[in-house]
């Protein structure tokens, strides 16, 4: 008898002193939730709200530049966007503590000279980067004095020398004058945003621009001059780089007509000016005819490399006006352009036909790169995805993107 009482007492004691424990337990978690911030049940639901919307937005920049969406395993995991858009990897991610959004371009081919080219916030990682390499940026006179941590390198300084043509070099130049944070190394350029990004236009825009200085760097031909803006000349960039809203232009896979040379001198003091559409010359009938996308685009894109004759039969061409009808497959408002320079307006590109390409009966989908006016963005955004008529100048085309650019767009 006195020993079940022993126990019923021993009993006793342990679960009381399990529940003091249990109430400590939850006055310490309280105290900690108190000095993170007040918690309410509407905290989990506004995690679920915020994971939804940016769900979505990251859903929809994929769409548009028809990339693929990788939904994250739950609200606490974040979203990814991958694919290939003209033989470029596409990867973009995010990384925790701190909260960042990482936009990693790679090259179709590897340049393979030991290429880097670096700016970081901090001086620390760049010289955790660059240790045991020789820093060329000096020697070769390419980056300005006041553009602070960053640097350029390569196995020898040789090949480098003659990687960095005039249009590269002002294609880094920007490059490492636009980001905080950069890196290019032989297979790829990788663009680092504080915080977790949330508007696909954003998204959208700052994709098109990494891709854009990835195929200055990372395509075997030589790159296209970047129009619109003097060259190698040290200026101050915008201060947030989505405000290049831009998608890239591809450089030219032929080789460019001979011509007279004009002095060294002149060709680096002289700036680019942007692209513009020549006054409109008479046309004659098979010219009427060539003007019809049914016609123009084939001729133009039907061989698996473009070239000379296909840079003449468009020069016959420039400046003329299309009335051409598309789907629409995404649409960016924009300040300055690379290509359309500086007057600013509503980007649109637009599916406009599949061709066959080559011996193999290879099928490729065609597009144009259409510039209008500001005031139609609202609605050219409605018709997303629609088939349209426009009208427009032609101004150039890319034989590597399979992209026709057209200036002085408008809805018909």
């Amino acid at each position: 008898m006195q020993l079940i009482f022993i126990l019923v007492f021993i009993f006793i004691v342990l679960s009381v002193l399990g529940r003091i424990a249990k109430a400590a337990k939850r006055v310490n978690t309280a105290a900690k939730k108190a000095r993170r911030g007040t918690f309410t049940p509407l905290d989990g639901l506004g995690k679920v709200f915020n994971a939804s919307a940016r769900n979505e937005a990251w859903m929809k920049a994929a769409g548009d530049l028809g990339l693929s969406f990788i939904r994250p395993s739950t609200i606490y995991d974040n979203p990814s966007i991958a694919g290939r858009i003209n033989g470029f990897e596409i990867n973009v991610t995010t990384e925790r503590d701190p909260d960042q959004t990482v936009y990693r371009i790679t090259f179709p081919k590897s340049i393979d000279i030991g290429f880097l080219a670096m700016k970081d916030k901090a001086a620390t990682m760049l010289n955790r980067q660059f240790s045991g390499r020789k820093r060329l940026e000096k020697i070769l006179n390419l980056l300005p004095d006041d553009l602070v941590n960053s640097a350029v390198s390569a196995y020898e300084e040789k090949p480098l020398t003659r990687f960095l043509t005039r249009e590269r070099r002002d294609a880094l130049l920007k490059c490492l004058q636009l980001y905080d944070t950069v890196k290019i190394d032989d297979n790829s350029i990788t663009v680092t945003y504080d915080g977790i990004e949330q508007k696909p236009e954003v998204l959208c825009a700052r994709i098109n621009t990494a891709l854009m200085f990835a195929k200055a760097f990372g395509c075997d031909v030589e790159p296209a001059g970047v129009s619109g803006i003097p060259p190698a000349a040290p200026r101050k960039m915008p201060q947030e780089p989505h405000d290049i809203k831009t998608a890239p232009p591809e450089p030219p896979a032929g080789n460019a007509p001979s011509g007279e040379e004009q002095p060294e001198s002149r060709k680096e003091t002289e700036p680019v000016p942007a692209e513009t559409a020549p006054q409109t010359q008479p046309v004659s009938i098979s010219d009427n005819n060539l003007l019809r996308k049914e016609v123009l685009i084939p001729a133009l894109f039907g061989s698996t490399f473009t070239g000379t004759k296909e840079k003449e039969l468009f020069e016959k061409v420039k400046g003329r006006e299309v009335v051409w009808s598309g789907t629409v497959k995404s649409e960016y408002e924009f300040g300055m352009d690379f290509v359309f320079g500086n007057q600013g307006g509503v980007k649109t590109t637009l599916e406009l036909m599949e061709i066959q390409q080559g011996t193999y009966s290879m099928k490729i989908k065609i597009k144009a790169v259409v510039c209008f006016p500001k005031e139609d963005f609202q609605e050219i955004r409605a018709l997303n995805g629609k088939e349209i008529t426009f009208s427009g100048t032609l101004l150039k085309f890319e034989g590597f993107a399979k992209e026709v650019y057209l200036t002085s767009g408008k809805l018909v």
